[in-house]
């Protein structure tokens, strides 16, 4: 499934963002910088998506979970992490596409930021 490049396998154990900045793209875009630059002499990289803050009560109903569920491995799909088993996505670091992703995402975290600033001088 994955070509030979190393030997290591990276673990993406967890990417947490305060509430007031999920659902604007910066979880898959700051977790593509930091595979990036953890993933050199790795054959791999391992993430098993899902909800981890359990502090919010919109999640203590199934569909609302599955939905959010969804939507985050959707996030990890759209940096080329594809699904290997149960719930456990590998990333390929030899993946073309993800560097072709690390741009786009780069792009649009520019453009957050430029409306962010934007925001702060109003």
């Amino acid at each position: 499934m994955l070509e030979y490049v190393g030997s290591a396998l990276l673990v993406m154990d967890r990417v947490t963002l305060e509430k007031q900045w999920r659902g604007h793209g910066l979880g898959a875009a700051l977790a593509v910088e930091a595979v990036h630059r953890l993933m050199p002499g790795c054959r791999a990289v391992a993430c098993s998506p899902g909800v981890t803050d359990l502090r919010s009560s919109r999640l203590r109903d199934r569909t609302e979970w599955d939905r959010v569920s969804v939507k985050i491995a959707r996030g990890w799909e759209r940096i080329e992490f594809r699904l290997y088993r149960d719930n456990v996505y590998l990333l390929s670091p030899t993946s073309s596409e993800l560097e072709e992703q690390r741009g786009v995402l780069r792009a649009q975290l520019a453009e957050l930021g430029a409306a962010w600033r934007f925001m702060q001088r109003r």
